[in-house]
């Protein structure tokens, strides 16, 4: 990321001086506009006032979440890395490197650091109980007996390449020849992959069917429900509040034989 100098004598930002939001990516175009009123010295308290008014000037594709903007707003002006500004006032988003010139991912993926607030799941327990039997006998779909590939089947299109394997042994078809009886091991990437084989983020740089290089764009989100002091049915309920909340398809939940469930939820194009 560029540093920014900040200039003197630039006037106060106005409402028209911010760019419209685009129809994905609200939550990014946030943190810019974020990051655009902190480099033109605006009040924090100012900025989230014109981020707000920016959002409500036209019908967006979704709702700003609580505190979203108040979030990003305090973000970028704590933080002690600066985006550089163009000569058209624009804050560029950090630019990162991606794996290869075809990939859709970046080298880096930081993920933010999260304290677990007890209070929300106990909350969010409480409102959506759903036990497993529950979950069972509102299901649209009964897999107890079908094949691994027989649901790979019902979760990807025909020509999606998917990969399997297990360890360091994985393999990249197309859904429907999993069909066919290939070895499958117990993992399964759970977005369709570009190409059957990407370049690892190693220093060798090897080809693997396994490597983020090798990851399409985005199909499903894994929410994984875990907490060691939680019953089955309260790990279920948590599943069920995120998708009550969010509106989100909830595909399937995967009970991993150990302690979790994973929750696969249908992912939005924008991805915040």
């Amino acid at each position: 990321m560029a540093i920014l100098v900040k200039k003197p004598n630039i006037r106060k930002v106005e409402l028209a001086d911010l760019n419209d939001f685009p129809s994905n990516g609200i939550h990014q175009h946030v943190m810019t506009l974020a990051c655009f009123c902190k480099g033109r010295g605006t009040d924090q308290s100012d900025a989230i006032e014109l981020i707000h008014r920016k959002f409500s000037q036209r019908l967006q594709t979704r709702q700003l979440e609580t505190n979203e903007v108040e979030n990003a707003v305090g973000k970028a002006y704590s933080s002690t890395i600066l985006h550089s500004r163009t000569k058209s006032g624009l804050i560029l988003p950090p630019k990162f490197e991606k794996t290869s010139p075809q990939s859709v991912w970046n080298t880096k993926m930081p993920l933010p650091v999260k304290q677990v607030n007890h209070m929300a799941v106990k909350r969010a327990v409480k409102e959506a109980s759903w036990t497993l039997d529950d979950m069972w006998e509102e299901s649209p779909l009964r897999v107890d007996e079908a094949t691994p590939a027989e649901i790979l089947a019902m979760l990807f299109d025909p020509a999606e390449l998917v990969c399997c394997g297990s360890v360091n042994r994985f393999t990249t078809l197309p859904s429907t020849e999993w069909l066919d009886g290939h070895w499958m091991g117990d993992q399964v990437v759970p977005n369709p992959c570009r190409a059957r084989l990407g370049v690892t983020l190693s220093k060798e740089g090897k080809l693997s069917a396994h490597s983020r290089d090798a990851t399409g764009k985005r199909k499903y989100l894994i929410v994984e429900s875990d907490e060691e002091d939680m019953s089955f049915d309260e790990k279920a309920s948590v599943l069920r509040y995120l998708r009550d909340q969010t509106g989100a398809t909830l595909k399937m939940v995967v009970h991993s034989a150990g302690k979790s469930l994973h929750g696969w939820f249908k992912a939005d194009p924008d991805e915040s």
